[in-house]
């Protein structure tokens, strides 16, 4: 049986069991919970290391990016509160 059987859609069992560390690159709004990873990942040099361009892979497969602002509402969240 194949692993993607078990796990739920947008989660990812390479970030769950194989490489805990990239959890660090998984961001959630606090209003909503939308789930995303950190726009960081996409910078020119994240990729220098093989484990490091698995994580960014994963991640880009899995999710989409998602950027939070200060009080780490993601930008939909963000609009609605100033109006």
């Amino acid at each position: 049986m194949s692993h993607s059987k078990t796990t739920k859609r947008g989660r990812s069992h390479y970030v769950e069991r194989w490489n805990p560390q990239a959890k660090r690159f998984v961001l959630s709004c606090a209003l909503c919970g939308h789930t995303g990873f950190s726009p960081s990942i996409l910078e020119e040099g994240f990729a220098c290391t093989l484990a490091r361009r698995a994580i960014m892979e994963e991640l880009q497969s899995v999710l989409k990016p998602l950027e939070l602002d200060a009080f780490g509402r993601c930008v939909v969240c963000s609009a609605a509160a100033k109006s």
